[in-house]
């Protein structure tokens, strides 16, 4: 679909969900590895400190364009994809992503409430690792 100044514009993911639940999508990185393109993303409610549902997800496809899916092929356009980080009792709502390379080692930072903490806000770095089918893992 072409944007106002005649650029085409490509829809990527999308939450189409009920009125009543959580719908968020935000937080989007695009990274390129081995012919596919991964989109990372953060769904549901950010900055609510420990109320906070936000997680993230990845999806991938061959295209920048998309679809991008999850490991089990199902459309993040549906508002599925792979969950990457979802929080815990200590760390909750961890999302915002941006993804980071340096020296041979890959990188994805965050940021999540610290539970022990009052909910104090923290920004994290965890190292992402690879399955031998090609997905992201990462640990909070």
């Amino acid at each position: 679909k072409p944007s106002p100044d005649n650029r085409e514009v490509f829809s990527l993911a999308s939450r189409p969900v009920p009125e009543d639940a959580p719908g968020a999508i935000e937080a989007p990185f695009l990274v390129e590895r081995d012919g596919y393109y991964y989109l990372f993303a953060s769904y549901d409610y950010c900055c609510r400190g420990t109320s906070s549902s936000y997680y993230m997800v990845v999806g991938r496809s061959r295209s920048i364009t998309g679809p991008f899916v999850g490991r089990d092929g199902r459309s993040m356009m549906d508002g599925y994809g792979t969950l990457l980080l979802q929080g815990d009792r200590h760390y909750r709502g961890p999302g915002h992503n941006a993804y980071l390379k340096d020296d041979g080692s890959e990188y994805v930072v965050y940021h999540a409430y610290d539970a022990q903490k009052e909910g104090l806000a923290t920004l994290r770095i965890s190292t992402v690792e690879w399955t031998q089918d090609g997905w992201p893992t990462v640990s909070l």
